[in-house]
């Protein structure tokens, strides 16, 4: 009788945990600081995970009042009820630890911390090739191309749009939803956009490597959640009488030029004007594949 108890409080635990972890989602999507966390493509599944939180929690709590030996045990053969004190209470600590600190602490938006840990990056790696537009002209050369994608594929299509868009505007504003995809033209075909007057916007990253005047204006990336985030930024370069901090979010607008860093030519923004701005609504950027 004692051991039906004792296990009985283990199953109350347990669901005691999953409402919790339900109570924390709940509260997250709730709030909309869930998007501090994932992609907005997987928020569909985070309520989806609420319901099915809040099922499982229900059952075990149920279970642990149930008289029924069968509703308590399992019938897998194996005893779970041998551990000792302490180490069920580390156990279980380690699923109501992030319980706490997930109510306790304040929601918090990744800056240029994570670059120490991860780095910078100037485009995707996956994009246009290098090609010449050559004066006047107004679209692409025929042999433009992108890499790892074959002609007539939506995102080729797509990524050749926004390139063809991008050059003959007389001013590029980057934009968050098409970020990405225009850092990485830039990188992959620098040539045809140096010269033009381009506004970003972004967080300030002073990456040590870098000339005193230069800094990056920097954006994080999101696939899917946070564990995947990587930051993405482009070099500019400014004199004293625009001085920037670290973290600080600012408009700056230039012209595109080139600078090379460990033997790799990359965009440089000259500046002419920086805004401070206030951190976006939604700060980060997403991997669109």
């Amino acid at each position: 009788m004692q051991q039906e108890r004792d296990y009985s409080f283990h199953i109350l635990l347990r669901g005691i945990i999953l409402i919790g972890f339900f109570l924390l989602t709940f509260k997250l999507a709730l709030t909309g600081d869930i998007e501090n966390y994932i992609a907005p493509k997987m928020i569909p599944f985070s309520y989806f995970s609420i319901g099915v939180l809040l099922i499982l929690a229900v059952i075990q709590i149920w279970r642990s009042g149930s008289k029924n030996k069968m509703d308590l045990y399992c019938n897998c053969g194996f005893d779970h009820n041998n551990s000792s004190f302490l180490q069920s209470g580390f156990i279980y600590s380690l699923f109501f630890l992030p319980i706490l600190i997930g109510f306790w602490f304040p929601d918090t938006i990744m800056d240029s911390s994570i670059v120490a840990n991860r780095g910078i990056n100037y485009g995707l790696n996956s994009s246009l090739q290098q090609t010449e537009f050559g004066g006047d002209s107004t679209a692409l050369s025929d042999n433009s191309d992108i890499n790892y994608l074959d002609e007539g594929n939506t995102v080729y299509n797509n990524r050749l749009e926004l390139k063809n868009e991008l050059f003959n505007n007389p001013k590029i504003i980057v934009k968050d939803e098409f970020y990405l995809d225009t850092l990485d033209i830039f990188v992959n075909d620098l040539n045809s956009f140096i010269g033009k007057e381009i506004e970003i916007m972004g967080f300030v990253y002073k990456e040590p490597d870098l000339k005193p005047d230069q800094f990056v204006i920097s954006r994080v990336a999101i696939a899917c959640c946070v564990a995947d985030s990587s930051v993405y930024g482009t070099i500019a370069t400014t004199d004293i009488s625009h001085p920037v901090v670290m973290d600080e979010w600012i408009k700056a607008t230039g012209i595109l030029a080139k600078t090379n860093v460990d033997g790799q030519d990359l965009p440089n923004l000259q500046i002419n004007k920086i805004e401070r701005i206030e951190q976006p609504e939604d700060p980060y950027v997403y991997i669109p594949y």
